[in-house]
């Protein structure tokens, strides 16, 4: 892909292993930024992703890029590449532990061709962007949105969570930056402390976003701005495997708000993104992903 992305993804992706209750899944591509850039570039929407990698990365797992059309001139090799271990219990609660890590992503990792796009996505695993960083690579795009699974939530290492004295702290002063702040309902309970949803987008509103969603994978997904609070149902689906159900929801939202501007469209087209991805496994897989005509036809079948 030639000239400047749309969307420009930024974040560490990963070497993942996936422990299910009953299987086994890996080596696979993953990562919020592995997810979103590949379903978002494989539903037309003109996608970049900025990430380290080491000579560890195999060749095979980053073949989705090209794939799906995401431009990787923000591919950047160094020592070593960020490896994940997911683990599921039987009630579906999930652990992350990294074996290895990248180093951190700053705004000079960004290509120079690629400022002032229309939307940075700063989607991290486990402070992949450092918070004091944070400022310097969203005034690379015109929009910015932030995934807080790698700021407090469930993405963030055990010894990186102990190491803050306020994970609400972390999380609001990084809300600061950005104009679409996103929680998992699960990220919501790690940084608040409590299972309300309300309170919690409450909370990151008075941060200054424009836009809070807050996922809730069967539940659907809950859209908070000044104006008020909108339901987002999820469609019904036959899931499969829900990793990365989150991400490819951003995905969707990210590349219709670039379209439309409207935040409840917007995570009508994520619901209908992610039901398709859900539906099958494997890690991020480019035919994994729906094109636009196909979530086009999920979301009118809604």
């Amino acid at each position: 892909m030639s000239g400047r992305p749309d969307l420009v993804c930024v974040g560490h992706i990963v070497r993942e292993m996936i422990y299910f209750p009953d299987r086994t899944e890996g080596p696979v591509l993953g990562s919020p930024p592995a997810y979103c850039s590949v379903a978002a570039a494989r539903q037309g929407t003109r996608t970049g992703v900025v990430t380290k990698i080491g000579p560890d990365m195999p060749d095979a797992l980053l073949a989705p890029f090209s794939e799906a059309g995401v431009d990787t001139a923000g591919i950047l090799m160094t020592q070593r590449t960020t490896a994940s271990e997911l683990i599921y219990d039987p009630s579906g609660n999930k652990q992350i532990r990294y074996p290895a890590k990248a180093e951190p992503i700053r705004a000079g990792d960004i290509p120079k061709g690629w400022r002032g796009c229309g939307l940075i996505y700063v989607c991290t695993m486990d402070n992949d962007v450092m918070p004091e960083d944070v400022s310097d690579v969203v005034a690379m795009g015109k929009l910015s949105a932030v995934d807080l699974g790698g700021y407090g939530g469930v993405h963030m290492s055990k010894s990186n969570r102990d190491s803050h004295p306020s994970l609400e702290r972390l999380a609001c002063e990084v809300s600061t930056h950005f104009d679409i702040v996103k929680a998992s309902d699960e990220d919501a309970i790690a940084i608040f402390g409590e299972d309300t949803p309300d309170t919690s987008a409450a909370r990151l509103l008075d941060c200054g976003p424009d836009v809070v969603v807050i996922t809730a994978g069967s539940k659907g997904a809950l859209v908070y701005t000044k104006q008020g609070k909108d339901v987002v149902p999820p469609l019904r689906c036959n899931a499969i495997d829900t990793t990365g159900g989150g991400d490819t929801f951003m995905a969707g939202f990210l590349s219709e708000y670039l379209r439309s501007g409207d935040p409840v469209r917007s995570a009508e087209w994520g619901s209908a993104t992610a039901a398709c991805v859900i539906e099958k496994t494997g890690g991020v897989l480019a035919d994994r992903m729906p094109t636009y005509e196909r979530v086009l036809e999920r979301w009118h079948s809604s």
